[in-house]
């Protein structure tokens, strides 16, 4: 395990550590956030003069043995499916599960758990856990009453359906008025 009193001194440090930003990048949209070298024959930054801002330097970096490592001192290792999983030390290495999908990361997270590995990225694992299984309760429950739903309103419309031919059936002697108009048009051809 990593000496405690350098992690601690370098998370002190990291609270202290001021933002390096680019020259110009808080007055200008078009210029990025990130940190880039100040070139320019007249920068003040370049110059480092006592108003401007601080410039990266050796001395805001973390103790050699502590650099690369979280807050809590390990390694964190990114892990994509169960395979990767045997390549790690649980004394050295913090799982960080990402880029993968839900299905995958409760299979990860259940191994991780019964081999009690510690995992970067989520706080409580048997509580991720059992919020996920409730969401999925919940989604399966949801589909379950739509699925009703869709059948009920099928089963309507089945009804409605049987009841309009029911009711052409039962009224076969009426005609619609395309059929009277012809009737008319052939008692006036008669009396002609």
């Amino acid at each position: 395990m990593v000496d405690a009193r350098l992690l601690a001194l370098r998370n002190r440090n990291k609270a202290r550590k001021p933002m390096f930003l680019r020259q110009d990048a808080h007055k200008r949209k078009k210029l990025s956030h990130n940190w880039r070298q100040p070139k320019g024959m007249d920068s003040k930054l370049r110059l480092q003069f006592r108003s401007r801002r601080s410039l990266p330097s050796p001395g805001y970096s973390s103790p050699r043995k502590v650099r690369g490592l979280n807050r809590q001192g390990f390694q964190d290792m990114l892990i994509r499916n169960i395979n990767d999983l045997a390549t790690i030390d649980p004394k050295t290495h913090a799982v960080l599960v990402a880029h993968v999908g839900m299905k995958k990361k409760i299979a990860i997270l259940t191994v991780c758990q019964e081999r009690k590995l510690h995992v970067a990225n989520v706080r409580d694992v048997s509580a991720f856990l059992k919020k996920v299984d409730e969401e999925n309760k919940a989604k399966q429950n949801k589909k379950k009453e739509r699925e009703t739903q869709n059948k009920k309103t099928e089963e309507t419309k089945k009804k409605k359906e049987e009841k309009k031919e029911e009711k052409s059936d039962a009224t076969p002697d009426e005609e619609t008025k395309k059929g009277q108009k012809s009737d008319k048009i052939k008692v006036l051809e008669k009396r002609e």
